[in-house]
């Protein structure tokens, strides 16, 4: 899933950012938008069924992605809780090659993605603004 937030006076915030340099400007930007991350981590790891609890205590906000103006992070279970798309998605069960059932799908992620993605925005917003002095 893909966000793209467009920042009320982000020409002012441009032409802050594009006067700091470069890693300064990254890692302003890194922080900011991790900051919106954290608000649907944690949302998630509420929302995520607690059968043994490996799922819920495995969610990460990962910075995938970075150059001076953009970044990307991804919020999803880590290698423990490797199987979170499943839960999230359903999947069929399959014993020596023969469907037997399906499992329904129990959705956290996307949930908690609609339920805070405006707060997000704006803790990015306040985050990048309260870095640059605005």
């Amino acid at each position: 899933m893909r966000v793209r937030m467009k920042v009320e006076g982000g020409d002012l915030l441009a032409r802050k950012l594009q006067m700091l340099a470069e890693e300064t400007a990254k890692e302003h930007m890194r922080e900011a938008t991790l900051a919106g991350a954290e608000l649907v981590r944690v949302e998630a790891e509420r929302l995520a069924p607690r059968r043994t609890g490996t799922l819920a205590n495995d969610i990460h906000a990962v910075v995938a992605k970075q150059t001076k103006a953009r970044v990307t992070v991804r919020v999803g279970p880590g290698k423990k809780g490797w199987y979170g798309h499943l839960v999230e998605s359903g999947h069929a069960i399959v014993v020596k090659g023969q469907k037997v059932g399906d499992v329904p799908p129990k959705p956290f992620l996307r949930p908690a993605f609609d339920a805070k993605l405006e707060e997000a925005e704006q803790a990015a917003v306040d985050e990048l603004r309260r870095r640059l002095g605005l």
